[in-house]
């Protein structure tokens, strides 16, 4: 346990607080935001989210209107861990296609590009 001295003065009185939330037995319930990262690759993106320890059965990830969001629980003994993310999609992504797994905590999201139509001639009549 670090001592109250040696902390930045920003951080002075923290760890009292902390200390008496758990001499009180006292239980956090906070929402958490997972780590996020993203790379393109040759059609689209893929968007990885980390989250340790949930199960598939404890998320819920849904997409409206160009906005991904992500929610998911675990519990770890007697302690909710819930995490929330929103991700803003590019309007040339296909909402309609994108593949979601999960595998070794990470929420991998393939997020494929449009398909582009071609312009075509157009006959007079």
């Amino acid at each position: 346990m670090m001592n109250a001295q040696i902390l930045p003065t920003a951080f002075y009185g923290i760890q009292n607080f902390i200390d008496s939330l758990n001499a009180a037995g006292s239980k956090c319930e906070c929402t958490y935001t997972p780590k996020a990262d993203y790379y393109e690759v040759e059609n689209g993106f893929t968007l990885e989210v980390e989250l340790p320890g949930v199960k598939k059965e404890n998320l819920d990830v849904q997409v409206e209107k160009n906005i991904l969001t992500v929610k998911a629980m675990r519990m770890r003994k007697d302690e909710k861990f819930t995490y929330e993310r929103s991700f803003r999609l590019a309007d040339d992504i296909d909402t309609d296609n994108i593949k979601v797994s999960l595998e070794n905590g990470i929420l991998k999201f393939d997020l494929v590009k449009k398909q582009k139509v071609a312009a075509r001639k157009l006959d007079i009549v």
